[in-house]
């Protein structure tokens, strides 16, 4: 059966390789190396490595900088455009309001008149006063309350040429590279060869690669990572989720301590004040509280794995990481279910034993 469904893997995988849909994309013939060494990141010396096969070489550079000048600049147009949008509703309410007051269709006529003719001035200002025009403070609460659409504007004006000037410096090869590159070959092929050939005679150099992934899905941030670092962020990535595993039957526990609380009332005397509560309330506490909280709980596994640290590139490999760092199904029942079922059972068997416990048998002379 295993043989059986390799096969029918890799005629499926062959055919969607070879499918137009996917063999017409760049990026089913370009390829990602990470942990290229300094000395390769030369379009040159990548070239000679790979034959006259490669088509297009893309040398990867630090963008951080200009990550941050567009996040800014693009909070900056947002701002601006809730701003022009809230000074539309303000203007357009009262003018509504003022031809309402009028009860004249004339004067909405010679209004739109004027309005089509234009004038110098913003129009918004005819109907609605200075004062009213949206605010914000440049530094909360201590800082300069200013004109949202004239500080956005001049701050746009000012923010643009340097996000355009940085870019063409990327753009030109002229900022910091990292130790990554795109490579595109001229077939699907040549491409295959490159992924799966040994490109450094050094261990870790030059690799994970990656092939036919898209923009959108590399994790730029973690390009600039070194073998080092991928080995050291592998080895404490792993022992943090061993760690987990363990201590993770804690709060499970708990949560099967809650569901088992009429046991725990019985031996515990600071805790017989919950029997005090409402019928209504404790039954919600011992049957629905535990279930919650246990969903709750294996819900936030796949959110603590799914992390960067570990130095993946992109996020198909992290994704089939997750799934098996996170130990498919049997291993979560055990691990949700078995501290929940030792809790309830030790309670159990602890009360037996205080309860009845064994006769002494008579000492042997």
């Amino acid at each position: 059966m295993v043989t059986r469904e390799s096969i029918f893997y890799i005629n499926l995988r062959q055919a969607y390789l070879l499918s137009p849909l996917y063999a017409n994309r760049i990026s089913s013939r370009t390829v990602l190396f990470t942990s290229v060494p300094t000395d390769y990141l030369d379009e040159a010396k990548l070239r000679h490595v790979f034959g006259p096969t490669v088509k297009n070489i893309w040398l990867c550079t630090d963008c951080q900088d200009v990550e941050d000048k567009v996040e800014e600049r693009d909070k900056v147009a947002f701002k601006l455009e809730d701003a022009e949008t809230k000074l539309v509703k303000l203007a357009n309410a009262a003018r509504l309001k003022s031809l309402k007051k009028s009860n004249a269709r004339q004067t909405e006529e010679g209004g739109h008149a004027n309005d089509v003719g234009g004038e110098s001035g913003s129009i918004a200002s005819r109907w609605l006063p200075q004062k009213k025009r949206p605010t914000h403070r440049t530094k909360p609460i201590i800082g300069k309350k200013v004109d949202t659409i004239n500080w956005s504007r001049s701050e746009l004006e000012r923010m643009l040429p340097e996000v355009h000037r940085i870019q063409a410096s990327h753009r030109a090869g002229e900022a910091k590279m990292v130790n990554a590159c795109f490579i595109e070959f001229v077939d699907q092929r040549s491409a295959q060869d490159a992924y799966q050939a040994l490109a450094h005679h050094q261990p870790l150099h030059m690799a994970p690669r990656y092939i036919g992934v898209h923009p959108e899905e590399v994790i730029w941030k973690n390009l600039k990572i070194r073998w080092w670092e991928r080995v050291l962020r592998t080895i404490a990535t792993t022992a943090f989720v061993v760690a987990l595993i363990v201590f993770w039957a804690i709060p499970v526990a708990v949560v099967g301590a809650i569901s088992n609380i009429n046991y725990l009332t019985d031996k515990v005397t600071f805790l017989r004040f919950i029997n005090d509560i409402p019928d209504v309330i404790l039954g919600v506490v011992t049957g629905l509280l535990p279930v919650v909280s246990l969903l709750i709980l294996i819900s936030l596994v796949p959110v603590i794995l799914r992390c960067k640290f570990v130095g993946k590139d992109a996020w198909p490999p992290l994704t089939l990481m997750q799934l098996r760092r996170d130990l498919a199904e049997p291993l979560r029942f055990l691990r949700s279910n078995w501290p929940c079922s030792t809790r309830t059972s030790a309670s159990r068997s602890c009360r037996s034993f205080w309860s009845r416990p064994s006769p002494r048998r008579p000492a042997r002379w």
